[in-house]
């Protein structure tokens, strides 16, 4: 299993923010979980430090950053980028759920 997949539209989003925003080059992507809920896994994609305790790999060319404790709520899915009705954001996606 995958730890996460992008869609081609999120991997161009998060290369135009981290232009946009003047993202400094020691802050990688972060994907991890706001609160451990079994209902809502507030779900979280953002840049920021790495620290002692966190694991790093690659994927599709992003250095991905993320807790090793939390991998389990977030390894198998999908990042997308969505922009519906002005608004935009990222959403995971089950795997199996994709068609």
């Amino acid at each position: 299993m995958n730890l996460i997949e992008f869609t081609n539209e999120a991997l161009d989003a998060i290369k135009l923010y981290r232009v946009n925003l003047n993202i400094p080059d020691s802050h990688f992507l972060r994907v991890g979980i706001r609160q451990k809920n079994a209902q809502d896994k507030g779900l979280l994609i953002g840049f920021d430090e790495m620290s002692d305790k966190d694991k790093q790999s690659e994927v599709q060319g992003l250095n991905v950053i993320y807790n090793p404790g939390q991998v389990f709520f977030f390894a198998g899915m999908i990042i997308d980028f969505t922009e519906q009705n002005g608004r935009k954001g990222f959403k995971f996606i089950e795997k199996q759920k994709v068609k």
